[in-house]
C-alpha cells in the first residue's frame, strides 16, 4: 500500500509537522504540499488520484469548508487538520473523514490515520476477493454436467432470445437458458450498460456512438432504446474527455 497524500495549511510549520508524520508511517506518501488554499483549488485535479487530504480550516482567502466543497471528490479520505474544535459538525457536513486537533503528536495523527489505513486495506482484500470470483462466468451446457466458462473480459453483448440469451464474445457466441435480467445482475459490478430491451453490451467493446447508433469493435451495430437513453448518454458524458480551453 502506498497511498498519495496532500496537505494544505498557510502556516509552513504546520505543514513541516504533517509531512513528518506522514514520512513515519508506513504506507503514506507526500505527493504535494500547499500554503495557498487558492493555489491547492486551481492545481489539483481529479488526475492525480489524491488518497489523503490533510487540510486546515482557518486560511484565509478561502477557508477549508470552502475549499472541501470543491475539491472533496478529488481525495479519497479528507482530514481536517485545525486548532479550532467547533467547525467538528461543519465537517461532517463536507464528508471529513477524521478532525484532527493542533498541535498534533505524531501519537494522535498515528491513531487517527490507523484507521484509514485499516479500512483501506479491508477494502482492497473485498475487491481482491469479488475480482477473483467473479473473473468469469460458468454458464450450463447441453446435458447435466457440461458446463462453459466465459471470461467477463472477452465479453463483447449479450441478446435476449425469448427464454434464452447468447453471450457474443470476441471469439465465439453462446447461448444458454437464462434471462437477460438474471445476466445482468451477475455482471452489475462490471463494465456493462443495458442499452435496449434486449442487449446488454459491454462498455469497452463499444467503438463509435453515432446518434442512436452503437457500433461495436467487431463492426455490429446496435440501437439505442428510447427508455434506455438518458442513462446511456449520462455515462459517455461521464467519460467524455473536455476541454478548459475557452471556445
Amino acid at each position: 500500500m502506498n497511498l498519495k497524500c496532500v496537505v494544505i495549511d498557510d502556516e509552513q510549520h504546520a505543514i513541516e509537522v504533517l509531512t513528518d508524520h506522514i514520512a513515519e508511517m508506513p504506507g503514506l506518501t507526500v505527493f504535494k504540499t500547499f500554503t495557498s488554499p487558492v493555489q491547492a483549488l486551481t492545481e489539483i485535479s481529479i488526475e492525480d488520484e489524491i488518497d489523503l487530504l490533510f487540510m486546515d480550516i482557518d486560511m484565509p482567502g478561502i477557508n477549508g469548508l470552502e475549499l472541501a466543497k470543491n475539491i472533496r471528490e478529488k481525495a479519497k479520505y479528507l482530514i481536517f487538520t485545525t486548532a479550532h474544535p467547533d467547525y467538528a459538525l461543519q465537517a461532517f457536513d463536507v464528508q471529513s473523514d477524521q478532525y484532527l486537533l493542533k498541535p498534533i503528536s505524531f501519537a494522535k495523527f498515528a491513531l487517527g490515520i490507523d484507521r484509514i489505513l485499516k479500512k483501506e486495506a479491508n477494502n482492497t482484500k473485498v475487491s481482491t476477493k469479488e475480482a477473483d470470483q467473479v473473473a468469469a462466468l460458468y454458464i450450463k451446457g447441453d446435458h447435466k454436467y457440461a458446463f462453459s466458462n466465459i471470461a467477463i473480459d472477452e465479453i463483447l453483448y449479450i441478446k435476449a432470445l425469448q427464454n434464452y440469451i447468447q453471450i457474443i464474445t470476441k471469439s465465439e457466441t453462446h447461448t444458454t437458458y437464462l434471462t437477460l435480467k438474471e445476466i445482468e445482475k451477475a455482471l452489475e459490478n462490471h463494465a456493462f450498460i443495458r442499452v435496449n430491451k434486449s442487449n446488454i453490451v459491454a462498455k469497452a467493446a463499444i467503438k463509435k456512438v453515432d446518434g442512436n447508433i452503437i457500433r461495436l469493435v467487431n463492426n455490429e451495430m446496435i440501437q439505442i432504446g428510447e427508455g434506455y437513453k438518458e442513462a446511456f448518454f449520462a455515462y459517455v458524458q461521464s467519460s467524455l474527455l473536455k476541454s478548459n480551453r475557452n471556445q
